[in-house]
Order: C-alpha cells, then sequence, then structure tokens
C-alpha cells in the first residue's frame, strides 16, 4: 500500500475525509488570497477557486464514492492525493493571482 493513505481510519470514512481535505485547502487558499487581493478580484477569484472546486470534486473525488471496500483499498492513495491536487492547485493559483495583480498594480 502507497505511504499516503487514511489507514488510521475506518474505511467508510475515507470519502467524507477527502472531500473535507479538499473543501479546506480550497478555502483556505481562498481566504489567504481575499486579503490580499483588491475587492474587485476577489470575486472573481471566489468564483474560479468554486469552479475548480467543482471540477475536482466531479472529475476525480465523486468516482471514488460508490466503491465497495475493496475498490477503496485498492484505490487508498486517491484518497489523499486527489484532495492534495486539488487544493495544490488552488493555492499555486492564489499565489499566482497575487503576484500577478501585485505586479500590475500601478505604483
Amino acid at each position: 500500500m502507497n505511504t499516503l493513505s487514511l489507514f488510521f481510519l475506518p474505511v467508510a470514512l475515507w470519502w467524507p475525509a477527502a472531500v473535507a481535505l479538499s473543501v479546506v485547502l480550497v478555502v483556505a487558499a481562498l481566504l489567504w488570497a481575499r486579503k490580499r487581493l483588491v475587492p474587485a478580484t476577489t470575486l472573481l477569484f471566489s468564483a474560479f477557486a468554486l469552479l475548480w472546486w467543482l471540477f475536482g470534486f466531479v472529475l476525480a473525488l465523486w468516482p471514488l464514492h460508490g466503491l465497495d471496500a475493496f475498490a477503496q483499498w485498492a484505490r487508498a492513495s486517491s484518497y489523499v492525493t486527489v484532495p492534495l491536487w486539488i487544493g495544490g492547485i488552488a493555492w499555486a493559483a492564489a499565489l499566482l493571482a497575487v503576484r500577478l495583480l501585485r505586479a500590475a498594480r500601478p505604483s
């Protein structure tokens, strides 16, 4: 088994934990960026973050939802890596947006 797994939790909690992890990472990136962005761009970035989370949820997390216990064990690392990819790309977008908008701001 891959070292990235939720083996310390019961199998029934793997999917809710993966969804919660992805939500926490995206919301943390959103809140971090909101402190540093001008209010006009905050709404746009919030919409982007929500769309990105929905995209990741539908394409990567939802297929993990209806699996039986054997299939969950076979994809155990996905319950950690998928939320990390969703949150990681949200954080990269937040860092990039703040950096680009700060550079484009008139001095």
